[in-house]
């Protein structure tokens, strides 16, 4: 069967890691958008105008990383803005961390 295409999912928490960094730099984001629209769009973490995105920064600070869209894992999924930012929070919190990037050795218990 065929799966419904990553781009078009919308309402999720999900974790993205960067592809050369490999296990060391992960991100836990939110989003009620499609993720296409997130990463893409013109406030989306890839879009070139949208300076404070974390995974920006983090490719502008090394210039060899970069982040494979097909790569997202979904942690959860709701159709609230709300609850979406209250997961997120959950996620982040068990994690015990503040920060936007993680071990991702540590994400692997959520898979």
């Amino acid at each position: 069967t065929d799966k419904f295409p990553l781009k078009c999912i919308s309402g999720v928490v999900y974790t993205i890691h960067c592809k050369n960094c490999g296990p060391s730099q992960a991100y836990i984001g939110k989003t009620k958008n499609t993720l296409y629209e997130r990463f893409y769009g013109s406030n989306g973490h890839l879009h070139p105008s949208s300076a404070k995105s974390a995974l920006l920064r983090h490719m502008d600070t090394n210039p060899l990383c970069e982040f494979e869209f097909d790569a997202i894992g979904i942690l959860d999924n709701c159709e609230k803005d709300l609850k979406l930012r209250n997961m997120e929070r959950i996620y982040l919190k068990s994690l015990n961390t503040q920060e936007w990037s993680i071990p991702l050795n540590i994400m692997q218990s959520f898979y």
